[in-house]
């Protein structure tokens, strides 16, 4: 598994999966369509949005307002 994540270039899944979101698909279902294309295990992607704060930040967003998460507190910007 941790070879697998070595060989996946973060920057090569948010561009790939930049694709998906541009034709109105949200973050989840893009990240796992992207899993499901390169046959790619949903754990090795999990590890990969684990590990990158952009997909990690982005994701979570999405999950707090699909109310799969607890919302955290912001302050107002």
């Amino acid at each position: 598994m941790t070879n697998e994540i070595r060989e996946i270039n973060t920057e090569m899944i948010v561009s790939e999966i930049q694709e998906y979101l541009d034709k109105g698909v949200p973050y989840i279902d893009a990240i796992l369509e992207y899993a499901q294309r390169n046959e790619i295990e949903v754990e090795v992607i999990g590890e990969i949005v684990r590990n990158s704060p952009i997909l990690k930040s982005k994701v979570y967003e999405e999950a707090e307002v699909l109310n799969l998460v607890e919302r955290e507190a912001r302050l107002p910007v």
